[in-house]
């Protein structure tokens, strides 16, 4: 194998590595000191929402669609107990004490990859255009919060309630003091769970419903791109960090092949693509001033 040869596929194996590596983000918190909070408590407090925060950001940029303030609001209050799962690291950049609170200024690096998964999960990525139809009953000795929480959930989920409608999400009282037990009936199936916290069991149970129904019969829309005109392989690499952060316009981006020719390095990408006029636009503000040609094409596949 040539040298040139062993530096392409050296170069695809960095960047297959990479390619589901976290998006760093800068976020600032403060949280107000309560009476009887110790400052290690205060100090997790404030780490939270500023994980909260980060994801919240990262997630509007990966969804194909404007988040309205109220769900905005509703998904920062819930990452505030569940955003871990999508926290890859972070660093404490600064941290002022004061007797009215702690603000922290944070780096925190969020897993893309897992978020994307976790907002389809959620159904951000079935209903952000439209609600879907659905049912929710609830037990009537169900408590107010607890009641406040479960509309939140269906706001948060972006459902619109229609009595009788399916899916159809039934909480009840589990056996053990202080669980529930959920069951989502739609069409064809039904998904059963049991949990302390109504939002992991709304969400498990959602979760099956959204991943299920995205995955059914759907036709994924495969494009590619391929540009030409780079003098090193350098160039690739940059441009490969570039269109990963286009996620408003594409998704799941691979760089699937790169050309050592004699006039020049020619790369060629494919990805799922959210706004084709975005990203036209994005190319040609981008590729032409820096000597480079591009051509796109679509490729349906199921």
């Amino acid at each position: 194998m040539s040298r040139v040869r062993i530096l392409v596929w050296s170069l695809l194996l960095v960047l297959g590595m990479l390619s589901g590596r976290a998006a760093a983000d800068e976020v600032r918190v403060f949280k107000p000191m309560e009476e009887n909070m110790s400052a290690m408590y205060l100090r997790s407090q404030a780490l939270a929402e500023g994980f909260a925060q980060a994801v919240l950001d990262e997630a509007r940029k990966l969804l194909p669609g404007t988040l309205d303030d109220n769900r905005s609001e509703l998904l920062r209050e819930y990452l505030v107990d569940h955003a871990r799962p999508y926290i890859q690291g972070y660093k404490v950049l600064s941290s002022e004490a004061s007797e009215a609170g702690l603000i922290l200024r944070l780096d925190v690096q969020v897993n893309k990859t897992n978020l994307r998964e976790g907002l389809k999960r959620m159904g951000f990525m079935e209903t952000l255009s439209a609600p879907v139809p659905a049912s929710v009953v609830l037990p009537e000795d169900l408590d107010e919060e607890a009641r406040t929480m479960a509309d939140n959930l269906v706001t948060l989920t972006g459902l619109r309630i229609e009595e009788g409608a399916l899916p159809q999400f039934t909480l009840e009282h589990g056996r053990d003091k202080g669980t529930y037990k959920g069951r989502l009936e739609s069409d064809e199936r039904e998904w059963m769970g049991v949990s302390k916290d109504i939002p992991t069991l709304w969400f498990d149970l959602w979760g099956r419903y959204f991943s299920q129904s995205g995955d059914a019969g759907v036709r994924i829309e495969l494009h590619s791109l391929s540009v030409a005109g780079w003098f090193s392989p350098d160039g690739v690499l940059e441009f490969d960090r570039v269109l990963r952060g286009w996620d408003s316009s594409v998704q799941d981006v691979r760089l699937v092949e790169m050309d050592m020719l004699p006039s020049g390095v020619g790369a060629t990408w494919t990805f799922r693509q959210l706004d084709g006029d975005r990203l036209t636009m994005l190319l040609r503000g981008f590729l032409p001033q820096r000597g480079l040609s591009f051509k796109l094409a679509g490729e349906a596949k199921k």
